[in-house]
């Protein structure tokens, strides 16, 4: 079934969680004074380092009490916004007695992004294993989810320190991989066999019928690496549920470098006041955030030949454009110069036309947008 609206505002309640996470993170991570303090120019160091400098991060940066800091305070719970958006928009429910795996865990990131956003799955016993490099970062996290969850929860969290391609014992209803494949090196002499590896890796946690979400940055390189694990793990049997209205090539791979690449841009309404205060204090900007994902089973799925807003809309001769996936490839969706349009995420049935029509610039298909859109669905 095509999941409609990926990226869907955060409910009230959700957004109040998110907004009480600050008081969360003060009692279960308290920082020092004097790291308080400077907390906006350590977020920033840490930020610079991740992305300019990212060569010369140590990979234990973590154990860090200044990254550390910054990393909990900052990143986590912009990762939860992120994070709880998607999950609101593709849902992945585990049924009562299910087991998720988490690589790459972190603080734990995936299951308090679950339990902010799938409040239906709290009074479900469900199993968590976690699993990190750094043992101190998920510590860290468990206290975290323990003072959000009251420690009352049903939910069963095991912390395994090791990396992806790992033994498990156990097989996961759904496992997540979210900011974990751009840790790897995608670029040496054994790139072709090592994407190989990683894809047999993640299909051997799941069970059958079970799901498979890997997240990353909204960048290029993070865009290509997933096209290729989306052909690797099809190759495997997988079937893509999101953000793919189709099973067949990817057309937004970005390959080369005028190439476009499947990614995702959203506002950033219903973020906590205290996290927005935080980022403009380190003189950071986040007018809206950035992610790339597939989504995936091993169960079988049926198109029903939707067509997915992918970029953001722009203006063309004719009107307004927005590059779209569809099972025809690259797609124009074209609109009128005024009216509402679809959000990157969304998607709805085309109504293709007899005569069919190909962008000079671009190669896509168009498909003149004809049916009557409800602004902010």
């Amino acid at each position: 079934m095509l999941i409609k609206n990926l990226f869907p505002r955060l409910d009230t309640q959700a957004a109040k969680e998110l907004d009480e996470f600050g008081r969360v993170l003060r009692k279960a991570a308290p920082l020092k004074g004097k790291h308080f303090e400077v907390l906006h120019k350590n977020v920033r160091a840490l930020s610079d380092s991740l992305t300019s400098d990212r060569e010369g991060l140590r990979k234990d940066y973590m154990t860090d009490a200044r990254f550390l800091g910054a990393y909990l305070y900052y990143f986590l719970p912009w990762n939860l916004y992120r994070l709880s958006r998607l999950f609101t928009g593709i849902e992945p429910y585990v049924n009562n007695g299910g087991v998720i795996i988490d690589l790459g865990s972190g603080p734990l990131t995936v299951p308090l992004a679950l339990w902010i956003s799938m409040p239906k799955m709290r009074e479900r016993t469900l199993t968590f294993i976690c699993v990190d490099r750094a043992s101190k970062v998920m510590s860290e996290g468990r206290r975290l989810f323990d003072t959000l969850t009251g420690g009352t929860s049903k939910w069963r969290i095991v912390t395994v320190k090791g990396s992806l391609g790992m033994q498990l014992r156990e097989k996961a209803d759904l496992v997540v991989a979210a900011n974990t494949l751009n840790e790897l090196n995608w670029t040496g002499r054994d790139s072709e066999q090592m994407q190989g590896k990683v894809a047999h890796s993640l299909a051997k946690y799941l069970k059958k019928d079970g799901r498979l979400l890997l997240v990353e940055p909204g960048l290029r390189q993070a865009g290509r690496n997933l096209a290729v694990m989306r052909a690797e793990l099809m190759d495997l049997g997988l079937m893509p549920l999101a953000p793919c209205p189709h099973d067949g090539y990817c057309p937004m791979h970005g390959q080369g470098t005028d190439a476009r690449w499947c990614h995702f841009n959203f506002g950033v309404e219903g973020a906590p006041r205290w996290l927005t205060d935080l980022t403009h204090r380190a003189r950071l900007t986040k007018s809206g955030l950035s992610l790339s994902f597939v989504y995936l089973t091993t169960a079988e799925v049926s198109y029903v030949g939707s067509v997915r807003a992918v970029s953001e809309v722009f203006k063309i001769p004719q009107g307004r454009g927005q590059y779209a996936c569809s099972s025809r490839g690259l797609t124009l969706l074209e609109y009128p110069q005024r009216g509402p349009a679809l959000f990157p995420g969304q998607s709805l049935p085309p109504e293709w036309p007899e005569q069919s029509r190909t962008d000079l610039k671009s190669g896509a298909v168009i498909l003149p947008v004809t049916a009557k859109l409800t602004k902010g669905k």
